[in-house]
């Protein structure tokens, strides 16, 4: 188990890495970072940063603006970055479950699914059948009809599932939410 001050050590080195990086660009004078704070979340820690400036004199001009936190995983240590919008509105969370960690997510199918089947075994398969149409109008009567029967009886064909899928799943952001820079356990020379 990752602690607070071994994320923060993991951030720190990060960071001094990403200054050294910008050294030899020389046109400009990079810009020293530090650890701003750090929250706990059930996953992760939550690491912010902004200038080292900014921190010692608390002049805003010197804030920096649009840099996500960082995550370092509480169980492995691997480290990660979010936006600044995924980190305000929390909807890296799903992708860092599933993408990250590996872990099944439900979907909006699996929901549905359960509430036919309750339905059809309570109300039987007509009220299965006026839910089902009013979630899915893609489906035909006969397709909606067949759904109930096949989900019933074990099993919904793939080409139904996939009308029902889409119809009940947001499209996906293109762009990843969190973006992941070094696995668990890396440790690159200083």
């Amino acid at each position: 188990m990752i602690e607070r001050d071994e994320a923060v050590r993991i951030v720190e080195d990060q960071l001094e890495r990403d200054f050294r990086l910008a050294e030899p660009f020389g046109r400009w004078t990079p810009v020293r970072m530090a650890v701003a704070g750090v929250e706990r979340h059930e996953l992760v820690w939550i690491v912010y940063w902004t200038s080292e400036e900014y921190l010692r004199t608390r002049n805003p001009d010197l804030m920096l603006g649009g840099n996500g936190p960082y995550l370092v995983d509480r169980v492995d240590g691997s480290l990660h970055q979010i936006g600044v919008v995924s980190a305000v509105c929390g909807d890296w969370e799903t992708e860092y479950r599933v993408r990250v960690r590996g872990e099944a997510v439900r979907t909006a199918v699996d929901d549905l699914h359960d509430e036919i089947s309750a339905l059809a075994g309570a109300e039987g398969k007509l009220s299965a059948l006026r839910v089902l149409r009013r979630k899915v109008p893609a489906l035909s009567p006969a397709q909606a009809s067949a759904y109930v029967t096949a989900l019933r009886d074990g099993d919904v064909p793939a080409p139904l599932v996939a009308v029902a899928a889409a119809e009940l799943t947001p499209v996906v952001d293109p762009f990843s939410k969190v973006d992941t820079l070094r696995g668990a356990g890396h440790r690159p020379p200083s």
